[in-house]
């Protein structure tokens, strides 16, 4: 793993597949705990579901043709 600092509060991760895969399964993990915890505050856990959505968005872009997501038609 490779971590550069692109500028200020900005980083470039290098990474495999596997080692993207554990930080990703970690954090789906921190929040389903923190979803359950009435003590876990709530500004976390908003953080961490806009992180997770967004690489869910990411990877999706990521795996269409374009790198755009879909449209739907109509």
């Amino acid at each position: 793993m490779k971590v550069s600092r692109a500028r200020e509060n900005v980083f470039a991760l290098t990474l495999t597949g596997q080692e993207l895969s554990a930080l990703v399964a970690g954090a789906r993990m921190a929040l389903d705990i923190m979803e359950g915890d009435p003590h876990a505050p709530q500004e976390a856990i908003e953080l961490l579901r806009g992180v997770i959505g967004d690489y869910d968005r990411a990877l999706a872009r990521l795996n269409e043709p374009d790198g755009r997501p879909g449209r739907p038609s109509g």
